[in-house]
């Protein structure tokens, strides 16, 4: 593979002349390459506004003149027929997030990564959402992971990574305090760390020997390749399945070194997230998704019958959220609190404070009073990403407030890839535009799954609920769509198969235990 990284100058002072300037130099020197003489071209973070640090103008540029430079970027992967890399801090909905974009040689985009780590500034000074997931992206059978700049100084981050063999790590960044010798020291620690190559942009600093050093370090800790602190257009070459073998011990038969860490790695006690992710993933069809957890034997939407389900191993959980008066997520079936309560009262007029106090268990006998409504964020810490969360949302809250909050945890918790938000239109429109990375499912139209289907395109969900008037012509339609099908609801284990034989691809259930029982679907293992 032959790389091509851009250490450009970075510009003496905080301006929009001295960032164009710096954007010119970049696509200059991009534009000057020979198509198909490179596969790969990388671009430090910031590319599209670098050197600017105030809030305002960064965004303006960002929307401006930086959304041009990503453009003519893509472009530019079409014209090398290369891959092309490139830091940018970029509007997603509503938020900004330090973003890595990944062209193909078409010029499309097919990847994209948000810095997980941000640093005290881009949080406080500029506003920006860290992002939630560590994923790895399979280019023909590459396997290329992110990290950007303080992602570095994060070997949990390269554990996540090397849990998912990763080949190559694309690292564009700032680092422009740091000297040269700890960022050697710091980039061949991380290459050592996940076994792969990490290959790094940056920034040349004016009159400074700090930042700099784009280099290029194999999976034995090598340096192949470093800039130094000048400008410069670095090319490199190696070979991204090569490895590095050591010993297995001293005396022993050598093997491949992330091969020998792996087999003696203990996830369970610092990569739990990312086992939980692969097991629920891999999990084969049909899945059973717990109604309001195991309510058939517990007081619905509460955290022992979100407990229960988990205990018996079920794929998904759904629960049903409202907003507080003050503003708090809370899982709750009906607007009011009457049916499942010992109290009165409609759940978006109440503070959380007066339904804290409430006894959500009361109703099904003694043995189980004093049980309160959760907060969501008490769901999520007790799933911790042990199942998928169904989140019904059927009010969307004052200007999509609930919507967002809920996004919002999912975001904190990092389970943006294990919930998918559930409602009608409204509901849809606000996540699709404030959280397109988390996955919608559509419950407009039930009583028309034709009808459902077409909303659900419009609004690009992963996945349909139907209700049990859903034909298998239904579900092959959503299907054929690329959407999985739900379906509200089936307790009876000949009921629930005369559903799977249609095509249902996860059942929601009042009783998983059943359903388990009947060995309609395998319980999750963690």
């Amino acid at each position: 593979m032959r790389a091509v990284v851009l250490q450009a100058p970075y510009p003496p002072v905080p301006s929009r002349k001295g960032a164009l300037e710096c954007m010119e130099w970049m696509l200059t020197g991009v534009r000057s390459l020979m198509p198909g003489a490179q596969d790969l071209v990388i671009l430090p973070e910031y590319a599209n506004a670098p050197g600017i640090d105030t809030a305002d103008l960064l965004y303006e540029m960002a929307e401006r003149q930086g959304a041009e430079f990503v453009h003519a970027l893509a472009q530019e992967a079409r014209r090398l027929n290369s891959l092309v890399a490139v830091g940018a801090v970029t509007k997603v909905g509503e938020r900004w997030v330090n973003r890595v974009h990944l062209f193909a040689p078409s010029g499309d985009e097919v990847f994209a990564y948000d810095k997980v780590h941000l640093t005290d500034a881009e949080i406080e000074k500029l506003g920006l959402d860290a992002g939630a997931e560590i994923q790895v992206f399979d280019w023909k059978g590459l396997r290329i992971g992110f990290a950007t700049c303080f992602d570095l100084y994060f070997p949990e981050h390269f554990e996540a990574l090397a849990a998912q063999s990763v080949d190559l790590v694309i690292a564009p960044s700032y680092q422009r305090s740091e000297t040269g010798e700890r960022i050697e020291l710091i980039t061949r620690t991380r290459a050592l760390d996940t076994g792969c190559y990490v290959l790094r942009s940056s920034y040349a600093m004016p009159l400074s020997d700090k930042g700099g050093h784009a280099l290029l370090v194999s999976p034995a800790g090598r340096v192949l390749a470093m800039a130094g602190t000048k400008p410069a257009v670095l090319t490199v070459e190696f070979d991204p399945s090569e490895k590095f073998v050591k010993p297995r011990s001293h005396g022993e038969p050598s093997m491949e070194h992330r091969a020998l860490l792996e087999a003696h790695r203990r996830p369970a006690l610092y990569r739990r997230r990312v086992e939980q992710m692969k097991i629920l993933d891999q999990a084969p069809l049909p899945w059973l998704c717990a109604h309001r957890g195991l309510s058939c034997a517990c007081p619905e939407n509460t955290l022992p019958a979100f407990a229960a389900a988990l205990a018996l191993g079920v794929h998904e959980i759904e629960l049903d959220l409202w907003l507080t008066r003050d503003g708090v997520p809370v899982v709750c079936h009906d607007p009011s609190v009457d049916r499942t309560t010992d109290g009165h009262g409609i759940v978006t007029e109440m503070c959380w404070a007066d339904i804290r106090r409430l006894d959500a268990g009361i109703r099904m006998g003694v043995p189980w009073q004093n049980i309160s409504i959760p907060r969501f964020e008490e769901v999520l810490a007790l799933v911790d990403g042990r199942a998928m969360l169904n989140l019904h949302i059927k009010d969307p809250g004052p200007d999509g407030a609930l919507v967002k909050k809920v996004c919002d945890l999912l975001r904190t918790h990092g389970v943006t890839r294990l919930a998918y938000i559930a409602g009608d239109e409204a509901v849809l429109r606000i996540a699709k535009e404030y959280a397109p990375e988390i996955e919608r499912a559509c419950l407009a139209k039930q009583d028309s799954p034709a009808s459902q289907i077409v909303v659900a395109r419009q609004f690009d969900c992963h996945r349909v609920q139907f209700s049990r008037a859903v034909t298998s012509e239904d579900i092959r339609r959503a299907h054929e769509a690329g959407m999985l099908c739900n379906l509200f609801y089936s307790d009876e284990p000949a009921d629930a198969m005369a559903y799977l034989r249609h095509g249902i691809d996860v059942i929601l259930t009042n009783c998983p235990q059943v359903l388990l029982a009947a060995g309609l679907s395998s319980p999750v293992g963690f």
